[in-house]
Parts: structure tokens; sequence; C-alpha cells
């Protein structure tokens, strides 16, 4: 549970309205490590360390964290919020629902969703005694461990099904994060497949509110029984760095020739007009071995209806022993270029989603992919949430409805996210759109550069 003086520290930080704040911090995730460098950490077997400290000397992705758990998470470097996240050995029932649906916990749903955020997130929710944190408090968030945000639970779950770390015994069953899309609704993530839902927005007709459901609903289509809801506690440590990070939303784009002439002196920011006529959404802070910058096409190269598989094409993209962890590698940030190359060898020609993107000549530039499931999310993030009602995003002119990523789910389904809300399931990939209501899948190729 968070300290008395941690929470002495944040309210002056937050201020007094702190159930009905927007969180003034600006974050950024530019400096989220590489995905070759997430990929290698997350590959590493799992070990004990005892020379792990609260300090972060001694740490790394598998060690025996400070409060005895595991660290699954490492920034790479100083964060406003720390560097390594470590979490706790054991999921635990979360006896109750989320909280009050008459109660507005936390900040501005695109922050709340953050890796950091669920310490500040966990903190709102132990002002309401009905929430799943206040209610569980030292029972299970002790040592200062916390209900994680949207992000920090997916990193956890990448980690657990890709390191074999066979001191985790978490339930295959749906778990609660910190992260609150709506007075009425919440984030969760269910650990059998690592899928993210709110069910808002029409995904489960008529549903008015999740904050007070006991189970996962009937979702249709899926295999998944409906389970009783359960937690994870997570905490952050290590040294902080508080001039890291200060990076808002894309309210409008910006004109900087330094970035859309290109050339060897490019220097972006996000929000400017790239080099390919679109918006530049990320920066890695410094050259990766995929580039440095994230640039999603203009509306202009879109492309509509289109499958992420041709119909009666069956041709396996990831195959062998090990075809699941690279599906869950094949998710991350750096992973869409080579994703896109993949699948357009194993499926070859025709109209899909990976082909169009790949073929693409946006803005004099013929480098365009189809963005991988946390690329993809990035985009959302930053630039689309500024809708208003059901029309295109002021920034972007993105559609409300599905856009592909290249991440495959199982061979038969792959990922989309849900541009209404950013909410990220797998679809079946010889679909190109919904029946009813008759919205077609859109495809918005990103390229990477610097």
């Amino acid at each position: 549970m968070i300290s008395r003086r941690a929470l002495k520290l944040i309210s002056a930080m937050l201020g007094a309205s702190v159930l009905t704040l927007v969180v003034p911090i600006e974050l950024s995730v530019s400096k989220l490590p590489a995905a070759s460098d997430v990929a290698s950490a997350q590959e590493m077997p799992a070990m004990s360390s005892p020379s792990c400290f609260n300090d972060g000397t001694g740490c790394r992705v598998g060690s025996k964290g400070p409060a005895g758990g595991v660290v699954f998470y490492d920034a790479g470097s100083p964060q406003w919020w720390g560097r390594f996240l470590e979490a706790q050995l054991e999921s635990k029932p979360a006896l109750g629902p989320w909280g009050d649906l008459n109660a507005k916990y936390t900040g501005h749903p695109s922050y709340t969703k953050l890796i950091g955020m669920g310490y500040i997130n966990s903190l709102l929710m132990s002002n309401e005694q009905n929430s799943v944190y206040a209610r569980l408090g030292y029972e299970v968030f002790r040592g200062e461990f916390y209900l994680p945000s949207k992000d920090e639970l997916d990193a956890l779950y990448n980690y657990w099904k890709t390191s074999g770390d066979s001191r985790l015994k978490y339930a295959a069953a749906p778990m609660w994060t910190s992260s609150e899309a709506s007075p009425t609704f919440a984030w969760y993530q269910l650990f059998q497949d690592g899928t993210q839902f709110t069910d808002a927005n029409g995904i489960i007709r008529k549903l008015k509110s999740n904050k007070d459901y006991l189970k996962s609903p009937v979702h249709k289509g899926s295999e998944f029984a409906p389970k009783p809801f359960q937690v994870i506690g997570v905490r952050s440590f290590g040294a902080q760095n508080a001039s890291v990070g200060r990076q808002t939303l894309v309210n409008a784009t910006t004109n900087n020739p330094q970035c859309s002439n290109g050339g060897a002196n490019t220097v972006c920011k996000v929000g400017d007009i790239g080099p390919g006529g679109g918006i530049i959404f990320y920066d890695a802070g410094k050259t990766q071995s995929w580039g440095r910058y994230l640039e999603i096409a203009p509306k202009s190269c879109e492309g509509e209806r289109l499958p992420w598989r041709p119909a009666n094409n069956t041709k396996g993209v990831y195959l062998g022993r090990s075809a699941a962890k690279s599906r869950v590698n094949a998710k991350l940030l750096g992973m869409g270029k080579i994703n896109t190359d993949r699948i357009v060898s194993a499926i070859g020609a025709g109209n899909h989603a990976a082909k169009f993107a790949a073929d693409s000549v946006c803005g004099g530039k013929d480098d365009w992919f189809l963005p991988s499931k946390d690329e993809l999310d990035i985009a959302f993030n930053r630039l689309a949430q500024n809708r208003v009602a059901g029309n295109d995003t002021p920034v972007g002119g993105f559609n409300k409805g599905y856009y592909w990523t290249s991440s495959d789910y199982n061979n038969k389904t792959a990922w989309t996210q849900y541009f209404m809300d950013g909410q990220q399931f797998d679809r079946v990939q010889t679909l190109d759109g919904n029946a009813i209501p008759p919205t077609p899948f859109r495809v918005r190729p990103v390229r990477a550069f610097g």
C-alpha cells in the first residue's frame, strides 16, 4: 500500500480535488526501451538475485525485487516515476466490484493507461472506500504495491508469457487495472490471452457500465467462460528523473521544416508533420535498431475494407513450438516493419492489410508498413483524444471504427484497434469489416526513420 508520507507528497502535488482531477502530468513514451531491448529482456531466463536494491542497484528484468516480487520491466533509464516495475508472485480475488459508479476516480483517460500511472491512479482510488484498491488495502497491496495501470499490466502479461518464469502463479482470469476509461467503465485484461477491454461504446450492446461487474462478461465468439475478477499488485522503484516525460497530447499538428524536409539532420518532435506528410507520434529519444521516429500516414493514404489475409489463404505466419512466444513479441514497439515483411513473405500477394501498407507510396515515401499492436496504441493515445461524438478525429482524421495491426493473434485472428476508445481486439483475419453496422476495417500505414 502507498505509504502515508507518499500520500501526503502526491496529494500536495495534485491538489485537493483529487477525485475530479485531470492529472496535470505530461507523460511521454519516448523513453521506453527499444523493442529489441524489450524482447531480449523478456527472453532472459528467470533468475533470483538477492542484490536487487530499492535504488535499482543490481536489478534487471527477472531479478527478485526488493519487496520480494519479480522485476518484470526496466525502462532503461530513470523516469519521472522510477525505472523498474516489480510484481507480486500471485494474483488474488477482487472480492467485489472495481468501484462506485457514481464516483470519478482518476484523471484523463489517455494518461491513466500509461506506464508509471498505476501509482497515482491507485492513490486517487484510495480516496473512495468502495474501490477495489481501497477495499483490499493492506491485505493485498502491502509493501507499497498498488493496482497497475493498463500498460503496466500488459507489460507484466507479456513478461509472464514470454519468460517462462515459474515463480509467477497467476490465474487464467480477468485482472482489473487502475485505469479508468469513463465514470462507469474501467480497463481490465484477460490473462487467458492478454486482451484488454472496457466493453464500452457498443462492444457489448446496451452495456452501460462494467465497474460493478464481479465476473468478466460474455463476449460473442469467445471461448472464454466468465470468471471472477482478480488483481495483481505491482510497484515502481529505482532512481527518479523529474525532467523526463514532459510531453502532452497532440491537439494540433505543427509545421517544422527540420522534420518535414528530412535528410541527415532531421529533428522531429511528436505532433510535427513528418517527411512523408503524416504525423510524428513517437520519438525514441535516440536511434534504435528500427530508427528513432514513427510517423503515421495522412488520411489520404488510408486503406479501407481490407482483410488481414485474403479469403481461402491458409498459409501460416508463425509456425512451430516458438509460435506463441513470437506472437507476444510481435505486439511490441518496433516490430511493425518486421511483422509486415513476415506477413507479406508468408501470405504472398493479394488484397490484404500488410501488402497494402508495404506497397504504399505516400508523400513520396515507399517504406511504409502495418503498425504493431503497441505502435498503433501509441498513435491512438497521442493523436485520437479529441474526437467529437462519432466524427473523425480533428488530428489525423481517424475513423471511429477498427484499424488492423500487424500483430497476429493465433493464425486465424489478428489484433485490431477500435479507434472510438482505444480497445484492442482480435478479429477474424479474413474479415474486411463489420456486417452490423456495416463498418469497413481500415489500414493506416506507419513508417520509421531517423
